[in-house]
């Protein structure tokens, strides 16, 4: 999907970062796209997709997205959704997140984030 988009520089070099941290990510629409994998929590073990909007990346790396997309199936006991610029299926997640510890790469350090919030995920009703 990358190579169908035209994307302004500071996209695709979130999506070539991303890519580089192990993961992969692609451009979809107004949005990109990836997965994790949490290792604590409700979701441990399993894949997640997430992703960012495209024009919440456009200063990437000096400053780095506020909103998490994930799966409206994805929930948390807190927290601030909306549905722009998601694909179908998901919503969007207000996270504060500063990148102040520079002896981690962006990317490296924008995973762990999103790690970090999945991984307190509510487990779903039965």
């Amino acid at each position: 999907m990358t190579d169908t988009q035209d994307l302004p520089e500071a996209a695709q070099q979130f999506i070539d970062d991303m890519t580089a941290a192990g993961a992969p990510a692609r451009a979809d629409g107004p949005r990109i796209l990836y997965d994790i994998t949490p290792v604590n929590g409700a979701l441990a073990g399993q894949v997640v997709a997430t992703g960012v909007s495209l024009n919440e990346v456009q200063s990437w790396p000096a400053v780095p997205p506020h909103w998490i997309h994930l799966p409206e199936t994805v929930r948390f006991e807190q927290t601030n959704i909306d549905s722009s610029d998601c694909a179908p299926g998901f919503v969007r997640h207000s996270r504060d997140y500063n990148y102040t510890d520079t002896s981690i790469a962006p990317a490296r350090a924008w995973l762990s984030h999103v790690r970090g919030f999945v991984s307190i995920a509510i487990a779903e009703e039965a």
